[in-house]
């Protein structure tokens, strides 16, 4: 008698990027977070800084606000937002420059709809900077190269 193979039940392929969008009410509640508002191109920006997502995003509006130009990516990212829904981003803004208490530094975001924040810098962001969340103090702390 053959055996039977499992089906394996049709799901999107694993997205490459993670996103979250949380409101400013629960960001006080969550350990792996913090936010703060801090200059960004010269402009104040609400900022959330999370440990699970890995890559860096721009709400549309701020970044209409920022008059850089939006250029097309090389290749569409799948993002997985909160909710668990995959939604494409194909777009990115280079040349942003966030200013963290006369800190500097130079980064390219993607546009995405964001609730309760202008930019989301995740776990790449804060890997490549060498920055840690203090999340009992909720303090994000950031030793630049």
């Amino acid at each position: 008698m053959k055996k039977k193979e499992a089906t394996i039940p049709n799901v999107p392929p694993k997205p490459k990027v993670r996103a979250f969008q949380m409101m400013l009410e629960v960001v006080k509640e969550a350990s792996d977070v913090t936010s703060g508002t801090f200059l960004v191109n010269g402009l104040h920006a609400n900022i959330l800084f999370v440990s699970g997502a890995n890559y860096y995003f721009v709400s549309h509006e701020f970044g209409q606000k920022l008059a850089l130009p939006v250029e097309k990516l090389d290749n569409t990212l799948v993002v997985e937002v909160a909710s668990g829904k995959f939604v494409s981003v194909s777009d990115h803004i280079k040349n942003i420059v966030i200013n963290l208490k006369g800190n500097e530094f130079q980064k390219e975001l993607l546009p995405r709809e964001l609730k309760s924040f202008e930019i989301v810098l995740g776990m790449d962001w804060l890997s490549a900077n060498d920055a840690d969340i203090l999340c009992r103090k909720k303090i994000l702390r950031v030793n630049p190269p």
